[in-house]
């Protein structure tokens, strides 16, 4: 043997152990995101609860006019979707400028805000805006997005938007006051429930413990958990595996937002396991359901995890990432009974949580002095 050949073989223990095994993503929650919190219990507390809901300020209204202008002093009333909190802007222009005339695309920051300015609002599912004029002259605004901000849980600032849609006030005496009220939703994302997720398995199932990880496609919310149950043979071969939001640990009740933009998109679903023994997937399929109440079915298609008696490497033989694209949705399969597999030479087993589920025109945009932003 050669000196660098002896020296080689003297080097690779030394490097193998250099290269570090890379950190096992956590159980749970991760990423940022709005952070929500029990709401909709007893007398409206979190007690009981089981709707989430979050806390967000208004930091920009963005109101395109269509060609019925005003000169008249236009306001706006924000309320949170239970009607709990509300505040009203001052009548929203400037010194130095045509404000609410048409066509034009108007841009209202912070410092417009009067006492709504940093303004907290709880929300389950959005904001209540209402746009409010006196005077005889009408207005017409073809549609309005509200910007806001919450705090992340990882302390960044996390963006949320709103759409109100089209109004049209005005018309009235002199004297008299118009207003139109409008229930702005999520744009374009919606966020969503895991309700269901269902496992066919192929002709290769496995003793291995299994775990789901899913994430948004909108931002970096994800969360990881373990699919299993004492008294069953999960992920047994050639069995059908249904998994109610109750099955899923830490991950229960998360909420995602999905881009509603992408007519085909969905979460990203990562199926992963420990040990050898290789596991075959024919199908999972999520069921969801957003804070409005519609419901939502994601095909997320098929994995094969297979070592072939190799050592686990993430991405490689015992992990799979995928897409999952919006299907035609059936109704939720909460209350259908399902089957179990049993293990080879044991009782048959009853899952008592189971359930089983058969087989805008563009505008022209005015520049205006002074500049008004959203930092206000």
């Amino acid at each position: 043997m050669t000196r660098t050949n002896l020296l080689f073989l003297c080097l690779v223990p030394s490097i193998v152990l250099a290269q570090k095994k890379p950190a096992e993503i956590p159980d749970g929650p991760r990423g940022g995101g709005t952070v929500f919190s029990k709401c909709g219990g007893v007398f409206g507390s979190s007690l009981g609860g089981n709707d989430r809901c979050y806390e967000v300020t208004v930091n920009k209204l963005q109101v395109q006019i269509g060609s019925d202008g005003t000169n008249d002093d236009v306001s706006v009333k924000i309320c949170s979707d239970d009607k709990k909190t509300c505040c009203t802007t001052p009548a929203l222009n400037s010194a130095f400028s045509d404000d609410w005339s048409k066509n034009d695309l108007e841009t209202w920051g912070k410092k417009y805000f009067g006492p709504c300015k940093d303004k907290k609002f709880k929300i389950k599912n959005g904001l209540e805006l209402t746009l409010q004029k006196k005077g005889t002259d009408t207005l017409g605004v073809t549609s309005l997005f509200v910007e806001a901000e919450t705090i992340a849980k990882d302390k960044t600032v996390e963006t949320e938007r709103f759409e109100c849609g089209s109004y049209k006030i005005g018309g009235g005496s002199s004297n008299s006051s118009s207003t139109k009220s409008k229930f702005c939703k999520t744009s374009p994302y919606v966020y969503e429930r895991i309700k269901v997720i269902n496992v066919t398995i192929g002709n290769d199932g496995t003793d291995d413990s299994v775990k789901v990880d899913i994430c948004s496609d909108v931002n970096n919310v994800c969360c990881k958990t373990k699919l299993s149950h004492l008294l069953s043979d999960d992920w047994s071969k050639n069995s059908v595996e249904i998994w109610k939001e109750g099955d899923m640990g830490k991950c229960k009740t998360m909420q995602y937002k999905v881009n509603k933009a992408n007519p085909d998109g969905g979460p990203r679903f990562t199926l992963t396991k420990n040990g050898k023994d290789d596991l075959i997937v024919n199908k999972i399929v999520m069921e969801t359901e957003d804070t409005y109440g519609n419901k939502f079915k994601y095909d997320c298609g098929d994995f094969k995890l297979q070592s072939q008696g190799r050592p686990c490497v993430p991405g490689v033989n015992c992990s799979q990432t995928k897409s999952c694209k919006k299907s035609t949705v059936p109704k939720l399969s909460i209350g259908v009974p399902r089957k179990t597999t049993p293990r080879p030479n044991s009782k048959t087993t009853t899952r008592r949580s189971s359930q089983r589920i058969a087989t805008s025109t563009k505008k022209t945009t005015t520049t205006r002095p002074p500049f008004r932003s959203g930092s206000g």
